[in-house]
Formats: structure tokens, C-alpha cells, sequence
């Protein structure tokens, strides 16, 4: 199916959305082809798991969001605009269901206490003597449970900006114009976890929201060292833990809000782990208790412990059964892991899964990044 200059591609529960143009038109490409996920994704997030839940106030919602958008980009806040157009959404409600994550984050902070906070998310490369060919990246993106309906429907929406910008990809739910997982076009690639069990819990609400600056990162990072000159020109809004790849290497950023150092302390070269806690010993922390945040040592030292049992044998294949050892049998997927990237920078491709919800789905994503408009 298309729409003017864009299209959109379906692999299996997933949506490749292949955008191009204006950030405007972009926007009303992403609203008219995905109309249908966008509503429903609205109806449930924003209307039945967050509102008519009683877990905000509609009042309190639209601050929150409000608050998330006035620090927006104007590019961003354009694809945005651009989707009120065409979805059936108005910008309202558009500006609520991008701040989903983010409302939800809100009232958990607000309610609960650090052992329900969402502070998931881990991320393994492998490259060198542990891989048996190219660099690979496993990724799980963790969040709170019920998030797993809205994955179902997941969109790699593939921008192909008019301005010159390198064309990326990011990867997530209906409507969320920012980038926790993406590639761009010359494969680099990032993801996102939380970093509060060591960078903390302050927040800044004044800054650039960083789930946006990294797809900025991507539109203008042709490699590594252009991309590691954004992260030391940038302040962070919250603690985090990036891990960025291209095809012959990892790196890992820690991302309080205050510094950011790149992980120096490489005791195997070819294998990079990043779950939630600071691991650089030059920031001088404690490792944080491994209950109280979501097991984010054990989880790190599971995937170190399968990368060094398969050392040398490590290919996409592998990676997937990696991924898919949970927990409790000494992996690092749990029962609020939503969804699941396997990136391959060398080959442009990545493989999505939903756990427990559908099996592993390959996109030659190379065949999207490179298309002419």
C-alpha cells in the first residue's frame, strides 16, 4: 500500500513504513497508511490502560505530555502535525500517544516505589573472535507488561528526509516520533536502556527529551566518531545506557544527567553487555542491589557468561536463542521484555519478535534505508 511518496510493507504483525519528503509529509504519509494502528494504539494506551484506568487524570495526562512535547524539535513536532492531518487523530491526542511511555513513566514515579519501576532493557554485541561472521547486536526492550499489545502492532518507520538528513529508521510503537532502537542508512546503529540504578532517578524537564536527540543523533552520524562528538556535546534529561554499533564495532555510553563517559574498561575485546547500572569504573559506584533493579547484574552477567560459552560461534541463529533464554535459565529475558531487535550493521538487516507472542521475523531493513524517494 502507498501513499503519495510513501508506502508501507508488512512482515507478518509488523509494519515497515517507508516515509519521504518534508518532515510534514512524512508525517501525513505515517497518519494516512497507519491510520488504523495509530487509533487503535490511542484507544488503548491513552483511553482504556492509562485514563479510563483511573491511573491519571485526563488533566494530568495533558501536562505530562504537554510538558514532553514543548521541548520537542521542530522536525519532530512537524511529523507529528503531519499524522494529525491524515490519521483521524488530532494533534492532541496525537501529543498524548507520543508521550505514552512517558505518562506511563510518570505515574509509576509518582505511585510506586524503585521495585516496580520500569528499569529494564539489555543489550549484547558480539564482533571479532566471538562472532563467527559480522558484528551482531541482541536487544531486548523491556517495559511494563500490557505494553506487549501495542508491540504486536510495531512500526519501522523508515524517514527519508528531504533536508539532506541521513535516512533512519527507528523502531517502536504506533505514533512514537522518537528513538530508543534504530539504524540509519550508513548502519549505525543505537539502542536505549534505563540507566537509573546508577546514574539516578533526577530528571530535567527543561532539556531536549534524549529518546529525541537520538534519532537526531542518527539523521546526522555518517560513523562512530561523529556520532560519540553528539554524545559529549549533549546533556542528558535522565540517566541512561546506550549502546551504539556499526559494523565493525560496539560502544556503550553512560548517560547520567550531569556526564557521559564512553566505557573504557574492555576486558573482552569482541563482546559488549549493557543492561541499567554503570559498569566504567572511572565513575567511582557501587554495583547497585540486584533485586530492588530488576536484576540488571544478573542479567549481565548471564549474557557475558553465553558469550563466552559460544565464543567463535556466535551468528544470527544463535543470537536468537541467546535472546530467547530467559531469566531464571541464565539469560537475561523476562516477562516484561515487550519486543526483541537483532541488528546486523554489515548486512543491514534486523529480526523482531514479540516473546511469547510471535517467533522471529527477518527485515532486509538495507533494502528500505537505501531507497530513492
Amino acid at each position: 500500500m502507498s501513499d503519495r511518496n510513501g508506502s508501507v510493507s508488512k512482515f507478518e504483525n509488523f509494519s515497515v513504513v517507508d516515509l519521504h519528503g518534508t518532515w510534514r509529509e512524512m508525517g501525513r504519509q505515517y497518519g494516512a497508511l497507519l491510520s488504523g494502528h495509530l487509533k487503535a494504539a490511542y484507544a488503548y494506551a491513552v483511553e482504556e490502560v492509562l485514563l479510563k484506568s483511573n491511573r491519571l487524570t485526563k488533566e494530568s495526562a495533558e501536562a505530562v505530555a504537554g510538558s514532553f512535547y514543548a521541548n520537542y524539535p521542530h522536525k519532530l513536532r512537524e511529523v507529528l502535525a503531519g499524522m494529525s492531518e491524515t490519521s483521524g487523530l488530532d494533534l492532541s491526542q496525537h501529543i498524548l500517544l507520543n508521550a505514552m511511555e512517558v505518562l506511563v513513566a510518570a505515574e509509576v514515579w509518582q505511585n510506586a516505589d524503585a521495585m516496580t519501576k520500569p528499569t529494564h532493557c539489555t543489550g549484547i554485541a558480539v564482533w571479532g573472535e566471538y562472532s563467527s561472521s559480522h558484528l551482531i547486536y541482541g536487544r531486548n526492550y523491556d517495559y511494563f507488561g500490557w505494553f506487549r499489545e501495542l508491540a504486536l502492532k510495531l512500526v519501522v518507520a523508515v524517514y527519508h528526509p528531504s533536508d539532506g538528513s541521513l535516512a533512519t529508521a527507528t523502531i517502536g510503537f504506533p505514533g512514537c516520533v522518537y528513538l530508543t532502537t534504530g539504524m540509519n542508512e550508513r548502519g549505525i546503529f543505537l539502542a536505549l536502556n534505563n540507566g537509573e540504578p546508577s546514574g539516578g532517578a533526577l530528571q530535567y524537564h527543561n532539556r531536549v527529551p534524549t529518546i529525541a536527540e537520538l534519532f537526531l543523533f542518527l539523521l546526522d552520524s555518517p560513523d562512530l566518531g561523529q556520532l560519540e562528538s553528539f554524545f559529549y556535546t549533549t546533556r542528558s534529561n535522565f540517566a541512561y545506557v546506550v549502546g551504539a554499533a556499526d559494523d565493525q564495532t560496539s560502544r556503550c555510553y553512560e548517560w547520567p544527567v550531569f556526564d557521559v563517559k564512553r566505557r573504557l574498561s574492555v576486558k573482552r575485546p569482541g563482546l559488549m553487555v549493557a543492561t541499567n547500572h554503570f559498569t566504567e569504573p572511572s565513575w567511582g559506584l557501587p554495583r547497585p542491589d540486584d533485586k530492588k533493579f530488576s536484576y540488571t547484574r544478573s542479567r549481565r552477567q548471564n549474557l557475558l557468561n553465553l558469550a563466552e560459552h559460544f565464543k567463535g560461534s556466535i551468528d544470527v541463529p544463535r543470537m536468537k536463542k541467546i535472546m530467547d533464554t530467559r531469566l531464571e535459565d541464565l539469560g537475561a529475558t523476562t516477562e516484561n521484555t515487550i519486543y526483541q531487535v537483532i541488528a546486523v550493521p554489515g548486512t543491514m538487516t534486523i529480526s523482531l519478535k514479540v516473546p511469547e507472542r510471535t517467533d522471529w521475523v527477518d527485515i532486509q531493513i538495507g533494502d528500505f534505508l537505501t531507497k530513492a524517494g
